[in-house]
């Protein structure tokens, strides 16, 4: 069961369903959650008409004639309770963030102006609002202040607690398990044995799905046995939300995923796409549960991490803006690609001359990982264009989207 990129991502998307439990958390716990309702903001921002500089408030009609002398009659700091007033004629030095004196309706700088004891003199004209921050001009209460649906990162947590909201609904995290297959495959704090690999995977998977906003359960790893394979599968599904298994999907004597999962009761929608490097990738679902059956190769594990995986984390979460984010960037040299397959090709994204560009990053083989590490983006090469051409335009996979 072979489908092309788009076939499989829109079957991906349409088999993920967004988690129904939500939770209350507050601030210090919000970071990478997703908001489950609207909030809003319970107050005015500003709550009273604020000066946005230091320097003198006063009604603007006391210009009529230029220059104008006003007499300094208070003075106001941010955080004053009183509120000071001015007549025509009078002004009072209001600091940055304090209280628009009563009368007032604009300020000028303290360094445009001439000062001398009591009095200030402007030679300039001032309209009505120069310099002032309105009483609810930047958030009105009651207004969205972050959406139903919105990931929420440093500054929307940051924002939250600009206008005091401490507490508020968020989805449920998915749990993503991630079981490892392979005798050969060995911990980063094992002794290496000849013929071995180490578990790079789930250190890449667990941090990608905890930034697309996911719970990594860590299912550990199991050798090339199918009966062990399938107990191991069964038991994951009864604590998973989505489970992910790593290696075991290719044609080799010891891939058992692929006849295992349907012995575990799994609707298989594809077992393999057009991609590269990634072809081989299972894809299905049991009940609500997703299964992604991922290569073993860190390139083409990460690839389909990417690109399948990882989006389907972001919807399940909850997130509004679940799909991946794509730039056009200026090839500086050939890229290589075969027609008939969907190439992503490790580039390394930079500005010039006010232009976004893209070079090779360096082996593009599936075995090399090093060269993906040190790339910071995938360039997507659709299946009927071939190589892209120096001076060409290619969509880019931006990986700091993810890191």
């Amino acid at each position: 069961m072979k489908v092309k990129w788009e076939e499989a991502k829109r079957i991906v998307e349409e088999s993920t369903e967004t988690v129904k439990e939500t939770e209350l958390v507050v601030l210090e716990e919000a970071e990478g959650r997703v908001l489950a309702e609207d909030v809003l903001s319970p107050i005015d921002v500003p709550d009273v008409d604020k000066s946005a500089v230091d320097g003198f408030a006063f009604k603007s009609s006391s210009l009529k004639n230029l220059p104008a002398e006003l007499k300094v009659v208070g003075e106001t700091a941010a955080g004053d309770t009183e509120r000071k007033k001015v007549k025509e004629g009078e002004a009072v030095f209001v600091m940055t963030g304090g209280e628009l004196p009563e009368g007032a309706d604009a300020v000028v700088r303290v360094e445009d102006v001439k000062v001398e004891g009591d009095r200030v003199t402007v030679d300039f004209p001032v309209e009505a609002g120069t310099l002032v921050n309105f009483r609810g001009s930047e958030l009105k209460r009651g207004s969205v202040l972050v959406g139903r649906g919105e990931f929420l990162n440093p500054l929307k947590v940051s924002l939250l607690a600009y206008v005091g909201v401490f507490a508020f609904k968020v989805f449920r995290k998915p749990r993503v398990g991630i079981l490892t297959t392979g005798t050969e495959i060995l911990e980063p704090w094992e002794r290496f044995k000849k013929g071995g690999a180490y578990n790079s995977n789930y250190y890449l998977l667990k941090s990608l799905i905890e930034r697309a906003g996911g719970e990594a359960v860590r299912l550990g790893k199991v050798k090339d046995n199918p009966e062990v394979l399938l107990r191991a599968i069964d038991e994951a599904f009864n604590h998973v939300d989505i489970l992910v298994t790593t290696g075991g999907v290719s044609k080799g004597k010891y891939d058992f995923v692929k006849e295992v999962i349907h012995k575990a009761g799994v609707e298989v929608f594809f077992k393999q796409t057009n991609v590269r490097p990634g072809r081989p990738l299972v894809f299905g679902k049991k009940g609500r549960k997703l299964f992604f059956g991922l290569p073993g190769y860190p390139t083409a594990a990460a690839v389909n991490a990417l690109e399948f995986l990882i989006p389907a984390v972001r919807k399940m979460a909850g997130a509004r803006k679940w799909r991946n984010t794509y730039l056009k960037a200026e090839a500086t040299e050939r890229l290589k690609s075969r027609v008939g397959r969907v190439d992503f090709v490790r580039v390394n994204l930079f500005e010039e001359g006010g232009k976004l560009k893209v070079k090779s990053a360096g082996s593009q083989q599936t075995s090399v990982f090093h060269s993906f590490a040190n790339s910071n983006g995938l360039a997507l090469v659709p299946e009927g264009r071939g190589p892209v051409e120096r001076g060409e335009y290619v969509d880019v996979l931006p990986l700091f989207q993810f890191l």
